[in-house]
Formats: structure tokens, sequence, C-alpha cells
């Protein structure tokens, strides 16, 4: 399985995406082919046009669904903790695990995403 974050210093937005297997295109095709996700954002549309949009790839275990959100989670920690949001809604299989790093729930932001 892996987890992919699509993200924009520039906006300080990011994206996730699942994918059950490891995912065989490249950096440059996947943000090429952005249109092909759906995202429930109003701000998906510029997101998508960011000029420094880079893609981060996250191995996570498949038959380890506990490790698996765990390091999903340390991941997008990384993110948010920076002020990044998250477009879309707070979901995802595995769903990222924040409490570790003392996140009990996120702050939503209606229509847009989520951050810290």
């Amino acid at each position: 399985m892996e987890m992919l974050i699509v993200s924009s210093e520039q906006q300080k937005r990011l994206i996730m995406l699942f994918i059950a297997k490891k995912a065989s295109m490249s950096d440059k095709a996947l943000l090429n082919n952005l249109n092909a996700y759906e995202v429930k954002s109003s701000v998906y549309a510029a997101f998508k046009q960011a000029p420094d949009l880079r893609v981060e790839r996250i191995l996570l275990p498949a038959f380890d669904d506990k490790n698996a959100k765990l390091l999903g989670g340390d991941f997008l920690y990384r993110y948010l903790s920076k002020g990044y949001i998250c477009l879309g809604n707070y979901t995802g299989k595995p769903k990222p695990d924040l409490t570790p790093w003392g996140v009990r729930s996120v702050r939503m932001l209606p229509k847009v995403g989520f951050g810290l």
C-alpha cells in the first residue's frame, strides 16, 4: 500500500492519496493527472495549478493496519505541524493516526479541508 502526499509549499496545502499497491506512474505523470482524483474542497482547482507541487511517496505495510495508521499519521503530522492545510475530509484507508503526537481532533475548515 502506498500513501502519496502532493503538496504546495507556496500555498501551504496538501492532498493525500491512498493506493492499494505501489503506484507505477512517475511523479510528473501523477501531477499531470490530478484531475483524475476527486477531492471535495473548494480550493482544489487552485491547488492543482500551483507551480511548486511536489510528491512524497510513503510505503505503508499492507496487512498491518495499526502500523500503517501510525506511519501515515507521522508523515501527515510533519506537514500539519508546519501550518499546512489538508484538502478534503479527514478520511482514508487506513486513516492516519495522529494521537501519538497529542492530536485528538483536527480543525475542520468547511468546504476546504482540515489542519491542526
